[in-house]
């Protein structure tokens, strides 16, 4: 018995040794074989869009799109934060949320109940330039919903209690995002770079949101609403006459109103350093940045590679050194904020109050170093592969398509923009990443903006003050 169990204990170290000697072989021969190349990129084909104007000068846009029996609605009406009355800041966001507390004919709770009982729900959300009316619901109920989208939106019950209501719960969140670094250094910097342009104001100050009243949102509505301003999407699976039949009775009445203002600022760079002092904080904010192509410039593709490559991936350049090499910082990152020809390059880190000035030299020294050396094929090819995939995946969704659409319509791109887009992104060339750095990230025209213990990191960003 003795020796019956000797020789499975035996039997068992050895296929032990056996498999531990094969898992240890597999990265010798794995390190041997090299992955095979990619194949070339194949033509990103946009689903097809039937588009069309309602005698009232609303702009209507079908896609059918997908298998799953759902339907998405997004309507954009071109009145934001931009369209405000000075002294009334964020009256554009209260009156657009003022559009789900009630209509003439159905309460909030009606509201929230019907949708819930198609199968989904509707939301109201308000940008700089305008507010979007979204939902999806099951596609059976279609025609349903476009009705009740459409009473929303042209039947607000404006009532004093919901007013007061939504002031309340404006103020709180004011209170909040007044202590947090990254809102306190994103406002500064809108300020600077923006000065004199609604764009430059984020927050309203608590007075202006005491002192909107319900005659403010009925005059703001009456001004800023209306078909000429609004873009209806449809995408999904839906009954196309139909949906086509529902939305012209719906919207006939629909006012059509005053068309929309477009107000790009000037957008003007020039060296800057502001401070908001954080006492006792443990680490910095840093907001860096500088003027960038508008959407609508023929440079803004060749600059968007660029960005990917420098700031704007998870494998980004700046990423890799601050985060990966040096450890100041966890989640560093760059984007180009855009809007109608308008553009700018920002950076953003939260870094350790020790390591402040150091992260920004390293942040110059990556662009510095973008500007001055050639990208490497491999470099370039890896992040032409990723920001085609997700292009390619971000409009692999109802809302996505319709984030797709309202983006070409709003910077009037043309689709060609659209379905070019991977051909252009994978025809850029390491020259073209060269230009655009040297073209664009200039220093003379950076702005800086740190929010940290003043204290603790004075001594550090000293040599970024402007002499």
């Amino acid at each position: 018995m003795q020796n019956a169990e000797c020789k499975m204990k035996n039997g068992i170290v050895l296929t032990l040794f056996a498999l531990a000697s094969l898992v240890l072989a597999v990265p010798t021969f794995a390190q041997k074989e090299t992955p095979p190349e990619g194949s070339a990129p194949k033509p990103f084909v946009f689903p097809k869009q039937d588009s069309y104007t309602l005698p009232n000068g609303m702009k209507v846009t079908l896609v059918q799109y997908g298998s799953i029996p759902k339907v998405a609605f997004q309507a954009t009406i071109y009145a934001g934060t931009k369209d405000d009355a000075k002294g009334k800041k964020a009256l554009s966001e209260m009156t657009g949320l003022m559009l789900k507390e009630g209509t003439k004919t159905r309460s909030a709770d009606q509201i929230a109940l019907e949708t819930a009982n198609m199968g989904g729900g509707i939301n109201v959300g308000t940008g700089t330039d305008s507010t979007n009316i979204t939902g999806e619901v099951l596609s059976e109920f279609d025609v349903r919903f476009v009705e009740l989208m459409a009473d929303v939106i042209q039947n607000p019950n404006f009532q004093q209690a919901d007013l007061d209501r939504l002031k309340a719960n404006k103020l709180r969140a004011l209170t909040v995002a007044r202590q947090q670094a990254g809102n306190q250094a994103w406002e500064k910097f809108r300020e600077v770079v923006f000065a004199g342009h609604p764009y430059a104001q984020i927050n309203p100050r608590d007075e202006e949101v005491a002192g909107f009243t319900l005659a403010d949102l009925k005059d703001f509505y009456s001004k800023n609403y209306g078909a000429a301003r609004t873009h209806l999407y449809v995408v999904g699976r839906f009954d196309t006459s139909a949906v086509k039949n529902a939305i012209s009775k719906s919207f006939s009445g629909f006012q059509k109103g005053t068309p929309a203002m477009r107000n790009a600022p000037t957008v003007v760079g020039k060296r800057s350093l502001e401070t908001i002092n954080r006492a006792d904080a443990p680490q910095s904010t840093i907001y860096l940045g500088m003027p960038a192509p508008a959407p609508n410039d023929p440079d803004y593709v060749k600059f968007v590679v660029m960005d990917s490559i420098l700031g704007g991936s998870f494998g980004s350049r700046i990423t890799s050194n601050i985060r990966e090499k040096k450890g100041y910082t966890y989640s560093p990152g760059s984007f180009i904020w855009g809007r109608y020809k308008t553009g700018y390059w920002i950076e953003s880190a939260d870094v350790t109050t020790d390591h402040t000035g150091a992260s920004i030299k390293e942040i110059l020294y990556e662009i510095e170093r973008m500007r001055n050396e050639t990208v490497s094929a491999a470099e370039l090819q890896g992040i032409k592969n990723y920001l085609t995939g997700l292009y390619v995946l971000q409009n692999s969704s109802r809302f996505g398509v319709i984030g797709q659409l309202e983006n070409s319509n709003y910077n009037e791109l043309g689709s060609a923009y659209i379905d070019n887009y991977v051909k252009n992104v994978n025809a850029v060339t390491a020259a073209d990443i060269q230009t655009v750095a040297k073209k664009y990230l200039t220093e003379d025209k950076m702005t800086i903006v740190v929010v940290g213990d003043l204290a603790k990191i004075s001594t550090q960003i000293k040599p970024y003050e402007v002499q």
